[in-house]
């Protein structure tokens, strides 16, 4: 598990990206030389064809899906994405093959889709202002690449969020404003047309809006074809709606009863029918424990315990909201099904976040919530 410190990095987008690259250089070369022992590599290599030559041909395939989307539709953060290789010292190859694994992870194939964002409005608050929750659920080979950072571009609003090491995007994060998102993976039947990853236009989203409205407009109009996702996206003023995306269609929804909760299914009819369906079962080539069980298993049983867990509470704190992203169950038991997710194999809690978008504060821990406790942050 990586040290949970906060990176700073400011000037131009090449320039923070050659700051976070050398502040993340290790991290970066070591999961470079662990990457022939992933299991979604295993995975996804020919059984016959050598590690060595399978990963040149992905670095290869990668660099010629992702360079053109990332340098026409975000050239500052592909900008970013040459300081990170310089300062990791990594060729762009190397690079783009890193950015083009967040496109594969989460995958019915490769992953279990997992995360728990929670909203609560300023009426349901009792601090009396809008709040964020987040638990991201990732693999556990990927926690070292835990990164928290803020950065101050020039003439661009200032962002501070965590993402992973060798990403120029943001996963979960505001920005100087208060404008919040935190980003669920979801599972969709959509091809996608363009292959800049989503989290890069989460970060451009964060640069450029101020509120819900315009966030909300950027990013379904964004060019992008990385995960199919729910993203909460809320702002100081207590406005908050989900975006149910993937890279082709995109469809909103308002709070209810002043909260919001998302997990890794969509909700709107609009959405829904370009769903995989909720009774499809992992089968075939997919990591041990996958086998057999069905892909929307652990997104349900998650929303409805947070929905008992909430239900009928007039005010909300922040002590309700821990022992939400702390919970096991009725029963007590972790298990990979749980808000706070335990399995030691495969995917965990990697991290866990509470954001206050009108204080533009956020805290952080790493690891699951239920071990660790939360570091303060803001600008």
């Amino acid at each position: 598990m990586s040290d949970l410190r906060l990176h700073s990095f400011s000037g131009s987008h090449r320039e923070i990206g050659l700051q976070q690259g050398q502040a993340v250089r290790e991290i970066i070369q070591q999961a470079l030389e662990q990457i022939p022992e992933f299991e979604l590599i295993k995975l996804m290599k020919p059984r016959l064809l050598p590690t060595s030559f399978f990963l040149a041909l992905a670095k290869r395939k990668a660099t010629k899906l992702l360079r053109k989307d990332i340098y026409e539709f975000y050239p500052r953060q592909a900008l970013r994405l040459e300081g990170i290789a310089e300062g990791a010292e990594i060729d762009m190859k190397t690079a783009f093959f890193l950015q083009s694994m967040e496109l594969l992870i989460g995958k019915p194939s490769f992953h279990v889709p997992a995360c728990t964002s929670l909203w609560f409005s300023s009426q349901r608050a009792s601090s009396k202002e809008p709040i964020v929750a987040k638990n991201f659920d990732y693999l556990n080979l990927l926690a070292p690449g835990n990164l928290t950072c803020k950065t101050e571009a020039t003439e661009r609003y200032r962002t501070l969020g965590c993402t992973m090491a060798p990403l120029p995007g943001m996963l979960d994060g505001m920005n100087e404003h208060g404008l919040t998102v935190t980003y669920n993976l979801a599972v969709s039947t959509d091809q996608p047309k363009c292959h800049a990853p989503l989290s890069m236009a989460l970060q451009e989203m964060l640069e450029t809006c101020k509120d819900t409205e315009e966030a909300v407009k950027f990013i379904t109009q964004a060019k992008q074809g990385g995960h199919d996702a729910l993203l909460l996206v809320a702002d100081a003023e207590g406005n908050a709606r989900t975006v149910e995306i993937t890279s082709v269609h995109s469809a909103t929804s308002e709070p209810i009863d002043g909260q919001l909760i998302n997990t890794n299914h969509f909700h709107t009819k609009e959405m829904q029918r370009y769903e995989i369906p909720h009774n499809a079962v992992y089968s075939g080539k997919v990591p041990e424990g996958l086998w057999g069980l069905r892909i929307h298993e652990s997104s349900e049983q998650r929303l409805n315990r947070a929905q008992e867990l909430l239900k009928g509470k007039v005010k909300i704190n922040e002590s309700k909201i821990v022992s939400t992203l702390r919970d096991h169950g009725k029963d007590d038991t972790p298990s990979m099904l749980t808000i706070c997710r335990h399995d030691k194999n495969y995917a965990s809690t990697l991290r866990s976040m509470i954001f206050y978008p009108k204080t533009k504060t956020m805290k952080v821990l790493y690891g699951n919530p239920c071990q660790n406790e939360y570091e303060e942050f803001r600008f």
